[in-house]
């Protein structure tokens, strides 16, 4: 095959200038050839960007296409000379008047040409086909030119443009950025280019940040290794043959020190507490009624409480993954058999990365053991029987016989023990050999002093809907040498199955299509050494599917537990000792968590439902916190009084030297519409915006900090009793200990008579009221807000979608499954529309637009996940020597039962 160059200039419209002009070369043995598009304007265009070029051709040689316009600095079309009537001239000023006037820049920028580059392969001649997302501009013929370093040149011109729009795509992507990041890896070593610069940044943060981003799944560590794996190493890893690392130095837990206090011996503990391994978290319904509110209310929300606030970009369906793993799905059967069976359940388990796959299980308490038995067995022995995937076995776990659930890819993972009228069902074996030691005698959850000291300052008496526990053991344990090695390696792993997935596509795009990782890397779609890793694992394919050799399915990985790591490799060890020694240093001591959540209704609130949340950290070691925790003065049970009006408020006793004594600040904002955030884009801006923002701030006892101002200027003018005027436009109030400052005097005039100091029966330091927005002037603002960040999302998808056609050919038939086979999961709307491919404006969109919307507006009938159920809240943080506390009370309107 030979493969060619050209440059073509194309003369298309009335108003664009310049004639075809066509450099025709031939360079045989070059992987790729390169053309550029390029049309000049005529006539200008003011304002904002064109819609971008596209190019195609009939038998998809075109590859790998970025489009850029040339935009420079003009001076005011009002300032131009009038051009000469005819060819559109006239009408083109008179359009760049109107976006003048319409205009607040002060700059203007307009477009000079117009240009689109791209590879293609394949003998000449080449016809392409050229349009934007209105209209197609103009069909053309590509002719080659023998000359190398043409070629050469106009390569690196194009590299550069392609690297530049993806790292713009990078930046401004809601998903992970895995398809821009691979091509920019695959052909910088298919073509000897080198990477952008931008793509191996160094990380600046420390290690102990990122281990805590790790360990909380953040997208930035995915993307992190995803760019290293998919650019490969020179070497093959090395294999892992160093024992493991030693953890960090913890510190004993303050709760230790109290393991002698006769008031904690005496703490009821609930029985089943007494069958949880202390390295676990525990979330406890304390019956089945309570299991089936949760799972009904994250059920109005497909299945994911995180919907409640917003739609994310990709949905996992971890929850309803998770049951389906264990084979616990909910039936009209189960919630009738239910209440009568089972006393008491909960959650256990070493880590909540449901994502990926968890070491997690449901353990109950039956009150009637055989019925329990019987069905869960029942159900069990009949998906065996209706799924030739899956098998149905008995293992021996200790001297206890072990029901094993199990399909060779993980996706059915459920072993099932009974002990001592416990039921314990979990996707690990680790959990169930902890399970079965805690109940032949070793330690439990609920005889540790931290656990004893939860259920002291969160007794039973409490009655929680829900109570959740993680102990220092199992947080420490997401830290141990054995959890972040493997964590490290499952997400290279997750990065190599994405890898396949794309690999597979750009060598179908290029006419060459693979399917198995060895025949990848030998065609170049795939680095060298590809899927190298330490521990002797790898990615392996079944048909269309890639699993991992060790971990099998992506989403429903082995779990972390039953990894059974025995060594590690010298860079892992070295990798791992860096943080340990940063936890030693600076995080020595883990300080539990405990969670209640209660649940009330009430009889002149029809439809709303009461959550009350108590949270605490203790014992609590407030020095390892730093500065942040050193802002608070002490708890105090003085708070701020507010206007009636004020639908927001917060106010917070903090200590801080320029303020002198503890003092409370307070802010609060009127029900009434505030200036839209972009309104404070920039010092002027903001100064403006904040001007016309209905709300004040202040402070009690009067700090004087604005009267040690030099010049006086924090002092003002007078202007009326008590009441100054300050240089910045802000009106400032003094008297009764206050100092309380707003750009609208009126607003300072209408609030001074509510604002009081008024003792109350809690201690706090930070308080928050938000009023039920519903009905409220605010209400459509932040509905807005909320819609502009979903529209971001669901735009951000379209155009994750568009670059799936664009840049790898994939069939709009074919892109919405392949984009889930790249991500791992399913591409979702965040308006709660579906995303189609609309052939007649050349790019996807979503059914959730309902017709031509200005930018902003909110189509008619939007309500945001949040405005939904939001009906107010008020809550308190208070840190303690000892404990930090928050407490919230949150009213909640439930949607009809599904």
């Amino acid at each position: 095959m030979r493969y060619a160059f050209a440059v073509l200039l194309v003369f298309l419209l009335p108003r664009f200038a310049g004639a075809v002009e066509i450099l025709a070369a031939a360079v045989s043995g070059e992987p790729y050839g390169v053309a550029t598009i390029e049309i000049p304007l005529e006539i200008p265009i003011v304002g904002d960007p064109l819609p971008q070029l596209e190019v195609s051709d009939s038998q998809h040689r075109v590859l790998y296409p970025v489009a850029d316009d040339l935009r420079t600095k003009t001076v005011r079309p009002s300032e131009q000379p009038v051009p000469e009537p005819g060819r559109g001239r006239l009408l083109g000023r008179l359009g760049n008047l109107i976006r003048e006037i319409a205009s607040t820049d002060d700059e203007l920028e307009q477009t000079v040409s117009r240009r689109v580059m791209f590879l293609f392969h394949g003998e000449a001649p080449l016809n392409v086909t050229v349009r934007d997302n209105r209209r197609i501009l103009g069909e053309y013929e590509i002719a080659t030119t023998r000359d190398p370093a043409e070629l050469g040149r106009q390569l690196n011109q194009w590299w550069s443009r392609y690297t530049n729009f993806a790292r713009a795509q990078i930046e401004a992507a809601d998903y992970p950025p895995w398809v821009e990041t691979y091509l920019v890896a695959m052909l910088s070593g298919r073509l000897n280019l080198p990477l952008p610069d931008w793509y191996s940044q160094a990380n600046d943060d420390d290690k102990l940040v990122d281990t805590m981003k790790l360990i909380a799944g953040a997208e930035k560590i995915n993307d992190q290794v995803f760019r290293q794996a998919a650019v490969g190493t020179a070497n093959p890893t090395q294999a892992a043959a160093l024992p493991l690392p030693p953890p960090p130095d913890w510190k004993p837990s303050p709760s230790d020190l109290l393991r002698d206090n006769a008031s904690l011996a005496a703490v009821a503990i609930e029985p089943i507490a007494q069958r949880v391994p202390p390295e676990c978290f525990y979330i406890r319904y304390g019956s089945f009624a309570n299991y089936m509110w949760f799972r009904d209310l994250s059920s109005e929300y497909g299945g994911d409480i995180s919907r409640m606030v917003t739609l994310r970009g990709v949905k996992d369906d971890s929850a309803a993954r998770i049951e389906s793993q264990l084979h616990l799905q909910t039936t009209e059967l189960t919630r009738m058999i239910g209440p009568s069976v089972i006393e008491d359940q909960a959650v256990v388990g070493r880590d909540l990365y449901v994502a990926d796959g968890a070491s997690i299980g449901v353990m109950f308490k039956a009150s009637q053991p055989f019925l329990l038995r019987t069905s869960l067995q029942n159900e069990r022995a009949l998906l065996a029987r209706t799924d030739e995937s899956v098998s149905l076995t008995e293992e021996s776990i200790g001297t206890h016989k072990v029901s094993l659930l199990h399909s060779p890819d993980n996706r059915v993972r459920s072993f099932l023990v009974e002990d001592d009228g416990f039921f314990f069902v979990t996707n690990s074996r680790a959990l169930v050999r902890r399970f079965l030691e805690v109940g032949d005698g070793a330690p439990s959850l609920a005889s540790t002093t931290s656990f004893k000291l939860a259920r002291q300052l969160m007794p039973l008496e409490r009655q929680d809907t829900l109570f959740a526990y993680f102990s220092p053991e199992m947080l420490q344990g997401l830290v141990s040498p054995e959890y972040l090695i493997e964590l490290r390696r499952r997400m290279f792993a997750k990065s190599d199955i994405a890898m396949v997935h794309l690999a597979r596509l750009a060598s179908t795009t290029e006419g060459e299509p693979r399917e198995t990782p060895a025949d990848l890397v030998q065609a170049g779609f795939l680095p060298h050494h590809f899927g190298s890793r330490s521990d002797g694992s790898g990615t392996i394919t079944v048909g269309k599917n890639v699993l991992d050799s060790s971990r099998g399915r992506r989403s429903t990985f082995l779990p972390i537990s039953d990894s059974d790591m025995q060594s590690v490799s010298d860079d892992e060890a070295q990798w791992y000792q860096q943080i340990a020694s940063q936890y030693t240093t600076r995080f020595a001591q883990i300080d539990p968590i405990m969670i209640g959540v209660k649940r009330e209704s009430f009889a002149e609130l029809p439809g709303i439902e009461r959550l009350t949340v108590h949270a605490e950290i203790a014992p609590w070691v407030p020095e390892k916190y730093g500065k942040y925790s050193q802002y608070l003065g002490p708890p105090t049970q003085v708070a701020m009084q507010f206007a009636p009006d004020d639908i927001v408020a917060v106010q917070a006793h903090v200590a801080a030297e320029a303020l002198g004594p503890p003092t409370h600040l307070f802010a609060a904002i009127k029900d009434t519409v505030p200036p839209h955030p972009e309104a404070f884009d920039g010092m002027i801006k903001s100064y403006l915006a904040l001007r016309n923002v209905p709300g004040y701030l202040g402070a009690w006892p009067q700090p004087g900090a604005l009267d040690r101002l030099p010049l006086g200027i924090g002092r003002g003018q007078p202007v009326g009793p008590g009441m100054t005027r300050l240089i910045t436009g802000l009106y400032r109030y003094t008297g009764g200990g206050f100092s309380i400052l707003a750009f609208d005097p009126a607003v300072l005039q209408a609030s001074i008579p509510h604002i009081a100091a008024v003792d109350v029966v809690d201690s706090a330091q930070v308080r928050l009221h938000v009023g039920n927005l519903v009905g409220s002037q605010l209400e459509d603002y932040v509905n807005g807000l909320l819609y502009s960040r979903a529209d971001d999302t669901s735009s951000a998808g379209a155009a994750f979608l568009d670059l799936m056609t664009r840049q790898l050919n994939v069939s709009p038939e074919q892109a919405l499954a392949a984009a889930d086979d790249i991500l791992g999961g399913q591409l979702q709307c965040s308006l709660g529309g579906e995303y189609i491919y609309r052939a007649d404006l050349g790019h996807w969109t979503t059914t959730a637009y309902q017709g031509a919307l200005a930018p902003g507006q909110v189509p008619p009938g939007y309500v945001a996940p949040l405005m939904v159920w939001f009906r107010g809240m008020d809550a308190t943080l208070t840190q303690y020597p000892d404990r930090l506390v928050t407490d919230a009370v949150i009213d909640v309107a439930r949607q009809p039962a599904p």
